[in-house]
């Protein structure tokens, strides 16, 4: 009884599919390779506008295909992959059959060689895959703690990832650039739960459409999510509180496919350093792009010497921020990115300073400076950018408004004179850039690229009481001094670019221009024992306009070989520079015509290594910070001017790089040698009298030389359950110092080895061990008299111990040494102890902590910065023995 529905179904199925065969439009062509060559066993697919697969087939053995699909309608594409090839994509509305596919071979044959390790690493191609899950450990809480551990990754203290010796341009989250090169707000925010792979792609090329036409050079990590946490909100938050110190924040993550988004508030006094988080650490080429020039400061209060060891440890800080990152994926592959950053910063600096400087005929100079200082810095940036990313097109603009501002007020004595200081600071940025890309078809490629920036900063320095009278007022007293700087800066950079594909080859032309106006305002101004306001004069006083007009065209050749490529570019350039001076009735007028050539060659080596070498030649111009006439006082200790032509810089580099891995052992090691010889028309001229420094630019044929080599290595040793790795650099130097009117050449010798491991031990416990050793050694050569060489030698070391007593409960103890030994002093060591116990509540998806700083009550820090001609000692107190009780949860 039940059959009698079936067979009345079955006719009538029968009947709707032949009329469905004769309403069906046929899709055939053929597929061959850029040499005209069928390609056979290559996948034809006819996808819908989601990506689903309607049909399926493959050519045959003359490259042909042949299927019937339903009415084409809206939304199918023709899309045909084969191995070796780049996949081809095309709507098969905006084409007709017979189709004719040609397909471009990828630039390296490894795209498709997959190498698998059962410890949790594989390879494949120009992607490495670290599993999460096999590199985890019980402490992590987010993944910048195990991105640290990987094989072959490298993470300083500020944050800045290195893979093989290699700095990395971006952290993607599930291939989404949500945070350019602000990626420490991924690795500090992003729970390690949530990650399934952290995948290093050593041939990153953002740019879809430029892939095979412009050759990668770019490491990048990517985010590859869980699928939990793709379909769930994130939450995490931390508080802690301890003797006078507090610690909260709260995250927020959503990291969804359409919206993923990174949003935290934090604040505490601990000492942990919430700018930094913030930091733009990425590098990139950036396709042709031009960052605009940064604002130069220039007044200042405190030296630029900060200690060589955790800020916890003396950072005195009561930090708020508020950070907001969102990413809209829009229809036909748009998307729109907004990033929003606040912060509230309050610092406390004290630190003391005894320099001495080694004059060439044989006189020493020395000031002892002591320093207390409050700096309140508050930042607003805001970013809005709208891209679209295909394989045919490629469109972003991005723009960026920045609103920082500080002041920085504090009492300073120099060889036991007083004085105290206040320094604000203003500043408004707004800029622009633009970047079209767009495959105008048989392998042509039109690109633009737009950069627009402009800057306004203000800045004042008051002393009080007056110094230096003998200077600046006639060596009569007075009551304060208050410098005046003000600067406009307004930046324009266009480009447009026409690159070629012919079989291997790849032509690029490009022709552009860009411009530069600079407008710099300054004074000093003198307030005498009656309160009466008057200018310091004329030689104190500046107002300069300085414009750079840049135009320049490029050729670039590009070889795309099998396994490598070779890359040839000129860029000529013609630089039309103006300024005019105060007091001056004409403007001066400069032109300049520059080659700035560049080559390049890159080959893999066997399955594991790549040979790099590169040369390029550039020249620079300075800016308007480089030729003004009027003396400026930078800080109480020193004053700058210049009386030398427009500097130019030209410099002429080659390095060669050899980079060797072998994932599936886990080892990596690369080594780098590098030249470079720069040409300058001016050198620094320094007068240097008891606390009183002068600088001033002069005109010089300035020749200097630097020669480097480093390597590290890296390997996991499975026999004893070892991570290993190791770094060494050494580099030499030369150039030329003018000191009181003395004019001497200099070299110096830098040498440093690092090693550190990790073991794994029984019962539960974790052994974690690095060290550092370096050497530095500058030698003086005056043209009179003799000058002993500046030699330190300095190591630090970090040692530890991690217990797991149970399950839930472990215990961190860690112990830092650091050793300063200067030539002809006595040596300086210091010993830090921290100790951390954690203990997990599993019902409460949360962990309790217990940590203590600086156990050993280490009350100073003390550091040796060393020059060719100058020896200073740094020291600044540390904070106390802290305790701190903190909380971690997520829901």
């Amino acid at each position: 009884m039940r059959t009698k529905p079936l067979l009345l179904i079955l006719p009538l199925l029968s009947l709707v599919l032949q009329t469905l065969a004769q309403n069906a439009s046929p899709v055939n062509g053929m597929v061959k390779d850029s040499t005209g060559r069928p390609i056979a066993a290559a996948s034809v697919t006819i996808v819908n506008a989601s990506g689903a697969g309607v049909h399926f087939t493959k050519t045959d053995a003359n490259g042909a295909f042949d299927c019937k699909i339903p009415s084409p309608g809206d939304g199918l594409s023709l899309k045909v992959t084969a191995l070796g090839f780049r996949p081809f994509i095309q709507t098969i509305s905006s084409g007709r059959s017979p189709f004719l596919v040609t397909l471009s071979p990828l630039p390296t044959a490894l795209a498709e060689v997959t190498v698998k390790s059962k410890t949790g690493i594989q390879a494949s191609g120009d992607t490495l895959n670290y599993r999460v899950a096999a590199f985890k450990d019980k402490n992590d809480r987010v993944i910048g703690d195990l991105i640290a551990r990987l094989p072959g990754i490298e993470v300083d203290e500020k944050g800045t990832i290195s893979y093989n010796g290699k700095r990395i341009s971006n952290v993607y989250i599930d291939g989404e650039n949500l945070l350019n090169g602000r990626y420490g707000i991924a690795t500090n925010n992003v729970p390690v739960d949530a990650v399934e792979q952290v995948q290093v792609l050593e041939r990153d090329q953002p740019v879809k459409v430029l892939s095979g036409y412009v050759p990668a050079d770019n490491v990048s990590l990517n985010l590859r999510l869980s699928a939990k946490a793709r379909a769930t909100t994130i939450n995490t938050g931390e508080a802690g509180a301890g003797n006078d110190v507090y610690l909260l924040s709260f995250s927020n993550l959503i990291l969804q496919q359409r919206v993923k988004s990174i949003n935290y508030v934090k604040s505490n006094n601990a000492g942990s350093n919430l700018q930094r988080e913030t930091a733009d650490l990425g590098v990139s080429s950036a396709n042709g792009a031009t960052p605009p020039p940064q604002p130069h400061a220039y007044l200042s209060m405190t030296g630029d010497n900060l200690p060589a060891v955790d800020e916890n440890y003396y950072l005195r800080n009561t930090d708020h921020a508020v950070n907001a990152n969102a990413l809209f994926k829009l229809p036909a592959e748009w998307a729109l990115r907004l990033n929003l950053s606040a912060l509230d910063l309050k610092r406390r600096y004290q630190f003391s300073q005894s320099v001495q400087y080694f004059l060439p005929q044989g006189d020493t100079i020395g000031y002892h400076e002591s320093q207390f200082n409050t700096d309140r810095h508050r930042e607003w940036q805001v970013q809005a950018q709208f891209e679209k990313n295909s394989t045919g097109a490629f469109v972003k603009s991005s723009t960026q408004l920045k609103i920082p501002s500080a002041t920085e007020r504090g009492d300073a004595w120099q060889n036991g004179q007083f004085m105290q200081q206040r320094l604000p600071f203003r500043q408004q940025g707004a800029g622009n850039e633009t970047q079209i890309v767009k495959a105008l078809g048989g392998k042509h490629l039109l690109q633009y690229n737009s950069v627009l920036q402009y800057d306004h900063v203000e800045e004042n320095l008051y002393i009080l009481p007056g110094l230096h009278e003998n200077l600046v007022n006639d060596s009569v007293d007075f009551l304060q001094l208050g410098q005046r700087v003000r600067t406009e800066q307004v930046y324009v950079h266009q480009y447009t670019a026409f690159r070629i594909r012919r079989g291997r080859m790849v032509w690029s032309f490009s022709a552009g221009g860009n411009y530069e106006r600079n407008h710099l305002r300054s004074g000093l101004q003198v307030t005498d024992s009656a309160g009466k306001l008057t200018s310091a004069g004329d030689r104190f006083s500046n107002n300069v306009t300085f414009e750079n007009l840049g135009l320049f065209a490029s050729a670039n050749a590009t070889w795309m070989l099998p396994r490598g490529v070779i890359v040839a570019e000129a860029k000529p350039a013609m630089h039309f520079i103006g300024y005019g001076l105060q007091g001056e009735s004409g403007a001066r007028r400069q032109e300049y015509f520059l080659l700035n050539p560049t080559l390049e060659f890159r080959k893999n080596l066997g399955r594991y290594g790549e040979l790099q070498i590169r040369y390029g030649g550039q020249t620079s111009f300075g800016h308007v910070n480089d030729i003004y006439p009027g003396t400026i006082l930078v800080n109480y200790r020193q004053f700058n001017a210049n009386a030398a032509p427009l500097p130019k810089t030209g410099v002429h580099s080659a390095m060669g790089r050899f980079s060797f891995r072998k994932p599936i052992q886990m080892m990596f090691w690369q080594i780098t040698v590098s030249a470079e010889q720069t040409r300058q028309n001016f050198l620094q001229a320094y007068t240097v009298d008891s606390g009183i420094t002068r600088i001033t630019a002069m005109n010089y044929d300035n020749r200097q030389s630097k020669y480097s080599a480093g390597g590290n290595y890296s390997k996991y040793i499975f026999a004893l359950s070892l991570q290993l790795s190791a770094a060494a650099k050494g580099s030499l130097q030369t150039g030329n110092m003018w000191y009181n009117g003395d004019i001497s050449p200099f070299h110096s010798h830098q040498f440093s080895l690092s090693m550190a491991l990790q073991k794994k031990l029984p019962f539960g416990a974790k052994i974690s061990v690095s060290g550092e050793a370096g050497k530095q050694e500058y030698r003086l050569q005056p043209r009179k008299g003799f000058a002993a060489p500046n030699i330190t030698e300095s190591v630090k070391a970090k040692a530890e111990w991690q217990q797991q007593l149970t399950g839930r409960l472990s215990i961190t103890p860690a112990y830092q040494f650091t050793s300063y030994h200067p030539s002809g002093q006595s040596g300086i060591r210091q010993h830090f102890l921290d100790v951390q116990a954690r203990f997990a509540v599993l019902k409460w998806k949360s962990t309790f902590e217990l940590s203590g700083i600086n156990l050993l009550g280490q009350e100073k820090y003390r550091q040796i910065v060393t020059t060719a001609n100058q020896l200073s000692i740094l020291e600044m107190p540390l904070r106390g023995r802290t305790l701190m009780v903190k909380y971690f949860f997520g829901f």
